[in-house]
């Protein structure tokens, strides 16, 4: 029987955002799509450099986000969080790899609640595949890839409205934030980021596939058009 072990994982590295990192199982594999996260924040900081100074990257695994923007964005300073301390050891390899260990600060915490510090900027890629879908995903996916980056709760969306409650009681009125969703949650995820912050504007855009990806809340226009 031929294994269906990621072809990543074999060679030990994955290209994102024209960046090589190390990837091992206790990681996601960062994907094509992803890239769009790292393009809205670049954006956004090229067009508001006053207002992009700490970014806050939820779930970040190998650290490919961070990285992908510290690299590119040579005055933004970023802290780095996951729930999985083995993740957030491979994220600082990377870190270390692209000389960028002293822009980036790691911390493991299960969303926001080892976190103090108020960003300017959020991005995150969390868990949003329904639990029920798990089982039916590609071997490659739901047999070597860590279920915790994985699983998003009964319908894709609960790490995603914890964060949003987090985030309403913590009274951040933050200038960006970007999250990679599931292609079936446009309208909940709409819905939902209106519950918990009914001043925001909210959009969903599309990925190549123009498959619903990427969720943009801002709370004002300054990043509307200029974003794409």
């Amino acid at each position: 029987m031929i294994s269906k072990k990621p072809y990543q994982y074999i060679k030990g590295w994955v290209e994102f955002y024209k960046l090589k990192f190390k990837v091992t199982p206790d990681v996601l594999i960062p994907r094509p799509e992803t890239e769009l996260l790292v393009d809205a924040v670049l954006n956004y900081c090229n067009l508001h450099p006053k207002t992009c100074n700490l970014i806050l990257d939820i779930g970040t695994g190998a650290g490919n986000i961070a990285i992908s923007v510290v690299k590119n964005a040579p005055t933004v300073k970023i802290i780095a969080i996951d729930i999985s301390q083995k993740a957030l050891k491979v994220a600082k390899q990377n870190a270390k790899l692209h000389g960028v260990e002293d822009r980036i600060k790691f911390i493991q915490s299960n969303l926001l609640e080892n976190v103090s510090d108020f960003p300017d900027v959020i991005v995150t890629n969390l868990p949003y595949i329904p639990s029920a879908r798990i089982p039916y995903l590609d071997s490659s996916v739901k047999d070597f890839e860590p279920h915790v980056a994985l699983d998003g709760g009964d319908d894709g969306f609960n790490l995603y409205r914890k964060l949003f409650e987090q985030i309403s009681k913590k009274g951040w009125k933050l200038k960006l934030m970007v999250a990679e969703i599931d292609y079936t949650h446009g309208e909940l995820a709409i819905q939902e980021a209106q519950k918990y912050f009914p001043g925001a504007e909210v959009e969903v855009r599309t990925d190549l596939a123009k498959k619903q990806r990427i969720l943009l809340l801002h709370n004002t226009a300054i990043c509307n058009k200029n974003l794409r």
